[in-house]
């Protein structure tokens, strides 16, 4: 068979890198963000944060952790896509 037969050393190894990409990129996605990163991401204060948020213009916490505001890094990719 060819070098990428399922039964090659190849083959297992490029399954193990795909998966291993794959929960990389799932555990990335629902990767918490806190306050403080949104708003060195964004380059904004905490209260211009808040003020986005109250009118709409930024997505709401997914959870408040101990009065600790928190997103999920896909709610805020896919703002930052819009």
């Amino acid at each position: 068979m060819g070098c990428f037969s399922p039964d090659s050393r190849r083959w297992k190894v490029l399954m193990q890198t795909s998966n291993t990409d794959h929960l990389a990129h799932f555990i990335d996605e629902y990767r918490v963000v806190r306050k403080p990163e949104i708003q060195r991401l964004l380059g904004i204060s905490r209260s211009t944060l808040g003020r986005r948020i109250k009118a709409g213009k930024f997505p709401k916490p997914a959870s408040i952790e101990n009065g600790r505001s928190c997103w999920l890094f896909k709610d805020v990719r896919e703002w930052l896509l819009k």
